[in-house]
């Protein structure tokens, strides 16, 4: 199973491939916004990736529309396929 590593948390764990990086930082407790329930609608729940950029799947429509950029995504719409680390990102 791939690991993810939430640097600013100092937390690593083996996550199943193709779930979502949201659903992950979800069920680890992990505090994020994400006000649309994870649908990408609201583009709130963005992290940076660290590391492993290639180790996610590609970027969605609702993030291109977004204007989401490397090195960010969407955590709802980022699936994991490989190791990866990342940080939440602060939105301002």
């Amino acid at each position: 199973m791939p690991r993810v590593r939430f640097i600013d948390r100092e937390v690593e764990v083996e996550w199943p491939t193709e779930r979502s990086l949201l659903q992950c930082i979800l069920e680890l407790g992990i505090e994020i916004s994400h006000i649309c329930g994870g649908d990408g609608a609201c583009g709130t729940c963005r992290i940076e990736v660290v590391e492993g950029w290639n180790n996610l799947t590609p970027q969605t429509p609702d993030e291109l529309s977004r204007e989401v950029a490397t090195p960010h995504r969407l955590s709802c719409q980022a699936r994991v396929v490989g190791d990866v680390a990342v940080r939440i990102a602060r939105i301002e």
